[in-house]
């Protein structure tokens, strides 16, 4: 069954990193909402797609900081990584988002698929005014009904309104980056995709660059002059990011013993990854936690 939710806007918070309902949507998310997210990076299961009714707000998704301003659209796919760094005090948002749970009961990644990589690299769209009138009239009517005390959403409705938003964003993707297809389209950003899915496939597991060059056929040298160029970061430091990240969600996010977390994230030992950790943050584990 779909649910539908609605938050008063009062002391409510959102969820942190997944939906507790298939269908969510809200109107008035505000600074003290959102300022529940500045604290530490949050690793999203849900898919997020957020319209800056007013304001601005600065944030880092994955592995780039954004500047998100009045009429953008930011989208938040399943897996990324987010972290709130500063919100004006005018700040209003408007966002839809679907849960794990539902996306996988439609096959959402499918559907998403030739937008997966694109979106990856630009989460935040600057829409036209009227065609972000158009987002922020459609998603105050939808948080309406969410307010209804009778439910009025089917499985077969908000499967529409994905698809809707599929190919909306779709379009919208394509205007605003149609200027830098030819340098899209270069070789050097075909293996940058590739790297990055790649990458968050499977940085878990494999830590070693070595791995990465050669699964997009290049040797070592060519592979990290070609992301270094392309990203401003070595390929080690894009790797180095994915499971700093992901060690922070979980140690202040989760209950997980640092010795699971060293598990999950592929280090050998609890005593590699404290190392590890204390390299690139300057502080083991359990110090972050308590901090």
């Amino acid at each position: 069954m779909i649910e539908m939710f609605s938050i008063d806007g009062k002391a409510e918070k959102l969820p942190m990193f997944d939906l507790p309902v298939d269908f969510m949507v809200y109107d008035n998310v505000n600074i003290n909402i959102l300022n529940n997210y500045t604290q530490f990076p949050c690793r999203i299961q849900a898919c997020v797609l957020a319209y800056l009714n007013k304001g601005s707000v600065t944030s880092t998704i994955n592995l780039w900081d954004y500047s998100v301003k009045e009429s953008d659209f930011a989208v938040v796919l399943p897996g990324t990584f987010i972290q709130i760094r500063d919100v004006s005090p005018d700040t209003r948002i408007s966002f839809i988002g679907f849960s794990s749970k539902f996306m996988k009961s439609i096959n959402f990644m499918k559907s998403m698929s030739k937008l997966m990589m694109p979106l990856f690299r630009n989460p935040v769209l600057t829409l036209e005014p009227e065609v972000s009138a158009l987002y922020a009239d459609a998603l105050s009517l939808l948080a309406r009904a969410g307010r209804m005390e009778k439910p009025i959403m089917t499985t077969s409705i908000i499967n529409h309104i994905m698809g809707i938003l599929v190919e909306s964003l779709s379009e919208s993707l394509s205007n605003q980056t149609i200027a830098n297809k030819r340098e899209n389209q270069s070789r050097d950003h075909v293996i940058l995709s590739e790297f990055l899915q790649l990458a968050f496939e499977n940085y878990r597991e494999e830590h070693k660059i070595s791995f990465y060059a050669h699964e997009v056929n290049l040797t070592l040298s060519h592979f990290c002059n070609v992301i270094s160029k392309t990203t401003g970061m070595t390929p080690q430091e894009i790797i180095m990011n994915m499971i700093i990240m992901d060690a922070k969600t979980q140690l202040k996010g989760s209950d997980a013993t640092v010795s699971k977390i060293a598990a999950s994230l592929g280090f050998p030992t609890p005593t590699t990854f404290t190392r590890y950790f204390r390299t690139y943050t300057g502080m083991t584990p359990q110090e972050y936690r308590n901090s």
